[in-house]
């Protein structure tokens, strides 16, 4: 997915909100804004947009020297998605498809994103098993995953990870990896928040050597790039690596909401709809 003209002011939103985080200097808030404009309006290329986000918040970290301003706020998200696992577990153990029931509480997880521009409540997702799937492939997903021996899952977000926890617990049984950010950005997932998630105790965690929201496969890792074009299913979370994988020549398995009116357009369908779809 290439960026679109719209990416351009909610690039400047998310700069805002992240430096609000950062400092209360307003005079410090107007210099980084003006600066990352400067930088958005150099940029030449047809990159995805996180590729394009990732320039934005190094020029964050860059200008305010805060490498991870979202540190507390994703402690706190791991938190608060532990304190409902319980809960999330119990949906899926009373199911009778426990496999569809995790697969909409992962996609329930997706609603946590602070890069986006939307507000959330983590205690009102929808974790009463009622999302429902606007665009489903569940049926060749769970054909893939019965046969399949090895899953890469692509994790998004902190937080998030707690429900994508309750997903890979149903798919015990398969050689699991879980892919994480090499690289604090965002609210997005890196080593620390998926250890703190309990994601070691049912896969593999590795990184996947992107710093980007996303999953750029020309910055991945050897490792990375082994995980992914040989194993038998990919997993994919989240809009961001849909933006970074959607044209990837192998099939991959899409979880997500749809989050902005780019993304709901070039899938044909509204923003906020959750989606299980494959590339």
């Amino acid at each position: 997915m290439r960026i679109h003209p719209e990416c351009y002011p909610c690039f400047l939103r998310q700069a805002y909100y992240t430096l609000k985080l950062v400092t209360r200097d307003e005079v410090l808030q107007e210099k980084v804004l003006k600066r990352v404009m400067e930088k958005l309006a150099c940029y030449e290329g047809k990159d995805p947009p996180p590729k394009v986000s990732h320039l934005v918040y190094g020029t964050i970290t860059q200008e305010t020297g805060v490498r991870d301003p979202y540190w507390t706020k994703k402690r706190e998200c791991n938190r608060m998605a532990l304190g409902l696992y319980p809960r999330l577990k119990e949906l899926v153990e009373q199911s009778d498809d426990p496999l569809l029931a995790a697969v909409k509480v992962a996609i329930a997880g997706n609603a946590i994103d602070f890069g986006v521009g939307r507000s959330f409540e983590l205690e009102n997702l929808e974790i009463r098993g009622e999302v429902d799937l606007v665009v489903s492939y569940y049926e060749a997903f769970k054909e893939d995953f019965q046969r399949a021996q090895t899953v890469l899952y692509i994790g998004d977000n902190a937080g998030e990870v707690v429900f994508d926890r309750v997903l890979l617990e149903v798919m015990e049984g398969k050689e699991l990896f879980f892919a994480v950010r090499s690289g604090p950005i965002i609210n997005d997932v890196t080593l620390e928040d998926a250890y703190e998630a309990g994601i070691d105790k049912v896969a593999q965690i590795i990184e996947s050597g992107s710093r980007a929201p996303g999953t750029l496969l020309d910055e991945v890792t050897p490792e990375f790039k082994e995980f992914f074009w040989e194993a038998d299913m990919v997993i994919s979370k989240g809009q961001g690596n849909f933006e970074t994988l959607n044209d990837a020549p192998r099939r991959v398995y899409f979880l997500l909401k749809a989050k902005c009116e780019v993304v709901a357009n070039l899938l044909g369908v509204g923003v906020g709809d959750t989606l299980l779809i494959k590339g």
